[in-house]
């Protein structure tokens, strides 16, 4: 009977810790390392600008993190904001990168303003999270 009792315990303690992670869920331990990734990467990308070639690798570069970060977001329960924020972060990435691809000439002005947003909405996401998760 005693077992039975530990088990029985052990199992509900089990549940309600599983269901409480579930239900406190907003945002990903990955999302805050991502998104701070995305925003250093930019920063760096930025100075940059002047190599048209290196800019375009560079924007595919950041093009894959972002949809990397959207698509990690969008498997995480109760995160509309955040699904909502890395779709408009890609957004902005991907204008960048079809821009280069569209063959014609891509202005190193263009090119730093592009990558000046994505670091700005990188940070302002990654203040976001840090509120809401605590870190």
């Amino acid at each position: 009977m005693r077992r039975l009792i530990i088990a029985l315990l052990t199992v509900s303690l089990s549940s309600c810790a599983l269901y409480d992670a579930y239900m406190m869920t907003g945002y990903g331990p990955n999302e805050y390392r991502i998104i701070t990734e995305i925003r250093t990467d930019a920063g760096e990308y930025k100075t940059q600008c002047s190599d048209a070639a290196q800019s375009r690798i560079n924007a595919e570069a950041i093009t894959r993190k972002t949809s990397l970060f959207e698509n990690y977001s969008q498997e995480i329960p109760r995160n509309k904001n955040g699904i909502s924020a890395s779709k408009n972060l890609n957004e902005i990435a991907r204008g960048l990168r079809d821009r280069y691809y569209a063959g014609g000439t891509v202005s190193p002005a263009f090119c730093k303003l592009k990558f000046d947003s994505i670091e700005s909405s990188a940070k302002t996401i990654q203040h976001v999270v840090d509120i809401v998760t605590g870190k």
